[in-house]
């Protein structure tokens, strides 16, 4: 059941990705012919290649540079896919165009933030699983949607919703299969997940590449979505530790009868104490009180402030990556399968890594990684066939990127006490949000108008202290999970940082 659990992340990077194949660039050699009067009287009707209509511009009297001919002007006669990029006029970097088109695709990202601080709230008030159950019909009727989809707003509309679903859904069943397993496959069970996620890139790069309409491209990213996950609803129950902090250690029961009857053993349920129950008689769950105890507890606040940063920086790195494949590698289907196989690599180095090092030490050796990358990525040095040392850089990048996505999540599972699980979750992966909005623009617009050892170099500052922040963190890897924030402090205790 949980390892069927994992199968939510295989639909993660159509919903995240798809943008890219919908919106699909004319290329310079594609054939064109006019279809309007203005067009035409310029132009004429026959079919050309030449000049690419990007380059035909004309410049108002205040200066202003604008294309000479819009999407209504001209008809592309041998692109293989529809593209929302030529239907809404943002395939030109002429005046706001290309800013308009990475905003479709940061769209989701605000969405997700919105949605995850919802989230939080909704997973230690209403439950994992029944908060899941309804984000998932609901991002199945948002990506049906797209079929109706004409109009610029409308996708920024099911951008933004898919983001705000999505990302509720995947984060409920994280929370749901971490806190369903021992700590000893705990690791096992988080780098599953990001395994199965990098499954899903060959996934969306075939739908991008068999799929002739970028409005039913988003029809196939929703059955995929609602295929895989619908295992929640007849095999899965709500977690026995959400139970005992809402005080109902006989739901908890209930639940942990549930998961008995999947295995072989035999356990007396009926006289059994749970131990950690006596922790939560007094206690109220709610919001404010997740508040009062970061006030209460300091080290619950370092920690979930900690945990914040680098959700906020693994997400820009992450998200920059692969919003950039576009601009990184000379073709587009091989970047988003190449990043598949660096994130199955991530999954087989870094699950080991993790078991031997632990947590901590695990994270900073990545982040360490990454830094060293960036700093490689600085030289303009081609290769050739469209390839350069920043193109080669940046798939390894990605695979250490990656797996410091599944350390994070691992460990602000393990760091936070059961009352505020979802609640750091929901801050944590709230504020990566941020960064995924942020990563694009750094990749695609910040670095051809400066020099490109600025985002670069800054990237690898970023990691640097992505480093550090995860030497500070406490090392929960030979720890169980704890129950409230009183706990936090207790963990903390003589504890001593060691590289």
């Amino acid at each position: 059941m949980i390892v069927a659990m994992s199968l939510v992340w295989i639909g993660g990077p159509s919903s995240v990705y798809i943008t890219s194949f919908a919106a699909l660039t004319p290329k310079k050699n594609d054939t064109w012919r006019c279809v309007s009067e203005k067009c035409i009287s310029t132009m004429g009707n026959e079919s050309r290649t030449t000049p690419y209509p990007c380059e035909y511009v004309q410049a108002d009297e205040d200066g202003n540079v604008d294309l000479v001919f819009g999407p209504e002007d001209i008809e592309w006669t041998e692109m293989k896919h529809t593209s929302f990029a030529v239907e809404f006029d943002v395939y030109c970097d002429v005046g706001p165009r290309k800013m308009k088109k990475t905003l479709i695709s940061s769209m989701y990202f605000p969405g997700a933030l919105i949605g995850l601080i919802l989230g939080g709230y909704l997973f230690d008030n209403v439950g994992r699983r029944a908060t899941a159950m309804v984000t998932i019909i609901s991002s199945f009727l948002v990506h049906l949607s797209a079929v109706f989809c004409h109009d610029f707003n409308f996708l920024l509309a099911i951008r933004f919703f898919q983001g705000f679903l999505e990302f509720i859904t995947t984060t409920a069943i994280i929370i749901l299969q971490l806190e369903l397993v021992s700590n000893k496959y705990r690791n096992l069970i988080n780098g599953l997940g990001g395994l199965f996620w990098a499954f899903g890139y060959p996934i969306v790069s075939a739908i991008g590449y068999l799929i002739p309409s970028w409005n039913y491209m988003y029809v196939a990213a929703a059955v995929l979505g609602l295929v895989t996950r619908l295992n929640l609803f007849f095999f899965a129950r709500e977690s026995p530790r959400f139970y005992l902090v809402k005080r109902d250690p006989k739901s908890a029961k209930e639940s942990f009868k549930f998961l008995e009857s999947l295995t072989t053993a035999n356990l007396d349920l009926e006289h059994t104490k749970i131990v950690d129950e006596g922790k939560t008689e007094s206690r109220t769950q709610n919001l404010g009180q997740q508040l009062k105890d970061l006030i209460r507890y300091p080290s619950l606040l370092k920690e979930t402030f900690l945990v914040t940063f680098l959700w906020f920086c693994i997400a820009m790195f992450f998200y920059g990556f692969n919003f950039g494949w576009g601009e990184i590698v000379p073709d587009l289907y091989i970047g988003y399968v190449v990043s598949g196989c660096g994130e199955s690599i991530a999954f087989f180095v870094v699950v080991p890594l993790i078991q031997k090092t632990g947590r901590r030490r695990a994270m900073m050796i990545l982040h360490m990684l990454a830094s060293l990358i960036f700093l490689l990525a600085i030289p303009e040095v081609e290769i050739g066939g469209g390839w350069s040392l920043e193109s080669i850089c940046c798939l390894f990048g990605v695979t250490f990127v990656a797996g410091c996505f599944t350390g994070i999540y691992l460990m602000t599972g393990e760091v936070a006490p059961n009352s505020h699980r979802g609640f750091m979750y929901g801050v944590g992966s709230g504020a990566a949000r941020i960064g995924s909005f942020i990563g694009p623009y750094i990749f695609n617009n910040l670095k051809p108008v400066t020099h490109r050892a600025v985002p670069f170099g800054g990237l690898a500052i970023i990691s640097f202290l992505c480093a550090l922040a995860a030497f500070l963190l406490v090392e929960t890897g030979d720890k169980e999970m704890i129950c409230v924030a009183a706990d936090v402090e207790t963990r903390r205790k003589g504890y001593k940082y060691r590289l």
